[in-house]
């Protein structure tokens, strides 16, 4: 049995959970052994006993999941233990009001998926070491974030243990341009950070000796 269960997040992320998504859940280990014969190695999503959406990339199958509307569960079948999203810090010499090393900041507006909320966040680190993006639960909060789809997974920073967490499907506009993000939201957070899931679309421009980051959309 797979350690990635509703049953390890914290509690203030199990009361986000719609019953729904605990009850596909269910029935998506119930179904395991049948999807690892089918999708083995792909992106799956359960929904009612009946699998709505597949695929490789996790950003299709999060697309087709929010266009249904449902809370379906969404697993990488068979390989439940070994997606971890690891969201570390790499610094860069740009802000120099940063204490002890300076960094980027980029000005970035996240909204939920139905894209009904936004935030304007001009205080955004691109950060190249996290594999996701990451808002502190005000943030989340501000952008209806909870409503978006989501699923369970891991997290790792650069020290300590895996935790279990949910990540929620999103959108960053940077300079007028849409791009799908998935963003992890998290309680004690004070940053926010752009990771590989936005920065992997575009070409950004990291100048060190000019003190500026720029974006090649």
């Amino acid at each position: 049995m797979s350690r990635i269960l509703t049953t390890n997040l914290p509690e203030e992320q199990k009361k986000r959970l719609h019953p729904d998504f605990v009850q596909n859940e269910r029935d998506y280990w119930r179904m395991r052994e049948r999807l690892i014969q089918h999708y083995q190695g792909q992106w799956v999503a359960v929904d009612q006993g009946q699998v709505v959406a597949v695929g490789h990339d996790i950003f299709d199958v999060t697309e087709q999941v929010g266009k249904l509307g449902c809370h379906a569960y969404i697993a990488k079948v068979g390989e439940e233990d070994t997606v971890v999203f690891h969201v570390r810090r790499r610094e860069f010499a740009y802000d120099t009001s940063y204490q002890p090393f300076a960094l980027p900041r980029a000005a970035v507006t996240f909204s939920n998926f139905a894209q009904t909320h936004r935030k304007l966040c001009p205080d955004t680190i691109p950060d190249t070491g996290a594999d996701i993006s990451l808002l502190p639960d005000a943030d989340g909060r501000d952008i209806d974030l909870f409503s978006s789809p989501y699923f369970v997974s891991q997290s790792r920073g650069v020290v300590g243990p895996s935790v279990t967490t949910v990540i929620y499907r999103g959108f960053v506009e940077i300079n007028g341009l849409l791009f799908p993000s998935l963003i992890q939201s998290v309680s004690n957070a004070t940053e926010r950070l752009l990771g590989r899931d936005v920065l992997n679309q575009m070409k950004a421009n990291f100048d060190g000796p000019k003190n500026r980051v720029s974006f090649e959309l």
